[in-house]
Order: structure tokens, then C-alpha cells, then sequence
């Protein structure tokens, strides 16, 4: 569900794709093409075109994306302790930019993951070595995007069934954020890609709203991004409330399976008749794949493919590579230039969907435990 690469030959993400106006094969060409997302401990949603007003308990605000290729926002705080005012700063900069340190929301990563090192001199801490130091179960975050704080509760990060705690230390050479489902459980955060740059809206989750168990497609009166506003953020990233007006949008409420707290899931249709496809919801991947018989290809496809996605070698699976890329960025040249890498870090793009013959999860740790993370 994340946006395509300019001049890439990649896949193009599902939503992307369903909502060209172009594609006369679709049926969802006139939907919006934005989403939100949310999830609870044992399920979540997806809804096309927007958001329902009744799954959140508040206003939705907006703040614009630091990149046009990527949900990126800027966290300039990120407070841990059992009140905002006795807590500690985790992102202690030396000099505060105007965007802090880019954060990507990613629903393929499962917990928090926040920086291993003082980000190339900018911040004056360690700031995992300081979540260590001040570790408690019992306390809270306080992420501040666009000037608005986002409270992340215990009961989102620490699993209390496992005694695990769902925040992790960034890999090295990697200096920023991964907001993952520890925060899509408190609250819905909107994705809209109708304009040249994406658009991030959150608005705290409505705890009694209740999931669908099947697609259902209603309209709802028109909330949302006050473009006009956001396109004058030239200083530092702020968020605003989100516009109204009588008119009605359509959304599309989907299901999604919340697969052992670890992978969020959802079925597709492909092809006609259609052949039903579980796949992986994802905000990080710039691509859509599925599984399918590698010698059955079409001629065209395999022509275009390296021969070890052919062989019948189970190794082959150790080519697995991540692909590292520049990313554009909006005015955050005082940042480091290693930053640019964040969401390509975000994004494990593997060897080939053909020959993929198993997931391993290793989402949830103990403090100082090292553990995989990321987008697959």
C-alpha cells in the first residue's frame, strides 16, 4: 500500500493501481486515493477512500510527509515516563531542526523502533540507552509530530502475556523512526496520496468502534486534509484539524486479519475467475507481489528475471537483498545525509516473490535483546 518508485519496473502497490483513472479494468477508479488504518490486539481495518468518522473519538489532524516517495513525518520529541512532566527526552537534540528526526509509519513493523547512536552528532543522547537506563513497563511515550503530542500507552508496547517489551534499537546507519503497530492500536492514522506529496492525518482510535467481519462500502460526509493550509507549512512541520463540508465520499471498510499479534493480512482477488490471494498489508512496501509456480511464468516474465530465481537450489533464498536508495527529501538539508536511507531500511525487498518458501517472525523482545525488524 505504499507509493511507486518513479521509473520503477516493480509491481505497482494494490491502491495505486485499483485507483487509476486511467485503468478502465478497475471499478475503484473514482475512489479517493487515500486509506487509514488501524488495529486493535487481535484484528484491524483498512478503509478506502478516507476514513469512517465514527472509528475515531476526535479530530483528525494533518501534517504534510518530509518525501514524496514515502510516508515520512518529522518527530521533533519523543518523551518516556509515567507522566509527561516527570519524563525523560529520548530525542535530546543539540540543536533542534525543523523537522527532528524523520519517522516512517509503517504497519509492517510491529513495535517501536527508535535510534542506536546520537544520529551523526545531532542529538546529545544515545536515545535507546536511555530508554534502558529508565526502563519501566509501566510507563508511556509521548511522540510529538507536527507540534502535537501522540501518547503510546504501556498496555501498546510492553506485552504483559510474554513479559516482552515491542521497542527495539535501530540498526546501524540507520537515523530515524519506525512507527510501527504499537501505535496503530491507540490510534487511526490516514494516508493520502491525492496530491504531489503525501498527506499524514492521525486522530486517536474510538475504542468501542466496532470491526467488520466483510467489505462494506457507505458514504460519509467529507472530512479532510486542509491542503490549502498545509501547502504554506514552509518553517516547521505543523499539524492541522482537518476541513469539512456537506458533501459525501465513499469508503471501503476492509478487514484484516491480525495474524499472533505479529502480521497484518488480507484477502485479494486476482485474475478471471478470480483466485483468492492472502497477502500482507503494508504501508512501507513500494510493491504488490503474490505467490505463484515459477516454471508456469509466462515466457515474457521469466525473460526478464535473473536465472537463480530459477534454480532449484533452496539457498537461493540467502540472495535476499535490501535495497538501499537515496530518498527525495523536503528541505532537511541541515539533517545528515546517511538519513536518506531510513525508508529504504523500512523496506526489505526480497529476492523474488517465485521462490519465497517460508516467513520467520521475530517481531517482540526483551530489552537488549537483538532482534530482526522491519517490512518483508
Amino acid at each position: 500500500f505504499g507509493i511507486p518508485r518513479p521509473n520503477s519496473n516493480m509491481p505497482t502497490p494494490l491502491l495505486w493501481a485499483m485507483t487509476d483513472k486511467d485503468n478502465s479494468d478497475s471499478n475503484a477508479a473514482e475512489l479517493a486515493r487515500k486509506f487509514s488504518f488501524f488495529s486493535t490486539d487481535d484484528a484491524a481495518e483498512v478503509q478506502l477512500g478516507g476514513y469512517d468518522p465514527a472509528s475515531i473519538k476526535e479530530t483528525m489532524m494533518y501534517v504534510p510527509a518530509l518525501s514524496k516517495d514515502d510516508f515520512l513525518v518529522g518527530a521533533t520529541s519523543l518523551l518516556f515516563g509515567d507522566s509527561k512532566q516527570s519524563s525523560v527526552e529520548l530525542l535530546d537534540f543539540k540543536v533542534q531542526s525543523s523537522y527532528g528526526l524523520p519517522a516512517i509509519m509503517d504497519s509492517g513493523t510491529s513495535c517501536l523502533v527508535i535510534p542506536n547512536d546520537k544520529a551523526n552528532g545531532q542529538l546529545k543522547k544515545n536515545p535507546w540507552d536511555e530508554f534502558a537506563k529508565h526502563w519501566k513497563s509501566t510507563k508511556s511515550f509521548w511522540l510529538t509530530v507536527g507540534q502535537k503530542q501522540f501518547e503510546i500507552p504501556a498496555s501498546s508496547w510492553f506485552l504483559a502475556d510474554t513479559q516482552q517489551t515491542c521497542v527495539q534499537p535501530s540498526p546501524k546507519g540507520m537515523q530515524g523512526l519506525l512507527v510501527g503497530d504499537v501505535f496503530f492500536r491507540e490510534f487511526v492514522v490516514e494516508f493520502d496520496m491525492t496530491e504531489d506529496r503525501p498527506v499524514i492525518g492521525i486522530a486517536a482510535l474510538n475504542k468501542a468502534y466496532s470491526l467488520v467481519s466483510k467489505s462494506q462500502l457507505k458514504e460519509y460526509e467529507t472530512e479532510s486534509a486542509p491542503m490549502s493550509k498545509l501547502s504554506l507549512d514552509k518553517g516547521k512541520q505543523k499539524m492541522f484539524p482537518a476541513d469539512h463540508s456537506d458533501d459525501t465520499v465513499e469508503v471501503d471498510r476492509i478487514p484484516v486479519i491480525n495474524s499472533m499479534g505479529t502480521q497484518y493480512f488480507m484477502d485479494v482477488g486476482i485474475g478471471t475467475p478470480a483466485q483468492k490471494f492472502r497477502v500482507i498489508f503494508d504501508t512501507g512496501s513500494t510493491v504488490f507481489g503474490v505467490f505463484t509456480h515459477k516454471d508456469k511464468l509466462p515466457n515474457e516474465v521469466k525473460n526478464q528475471l535473473p536465472s537463480y530465481y530459477f534454480s532449484q537450489n533452496l539457498r537461493v533464498l540467502e540472495q535476499t537483498k535490501v535495497s538501499v536508495r537515496p530518498a527525495p527529501w523536503f528541505e532537511l538539508d541541515s539533517m545528515s545525509p546517511g538519513v536518506g536511507g531510513l525508508a529504504a531500511l523500512a523496506t526489505v525487498l526480497l529476492a523474488a516473490t517465485v521462490v519465497l518458501g517460508k516467513r520467520v517472525y521475530n517481531k517482540s523482545v526483551r530489552v537488549g535483546t537483538p532482534s530482526s525488524y522491519g517490512t518483508v
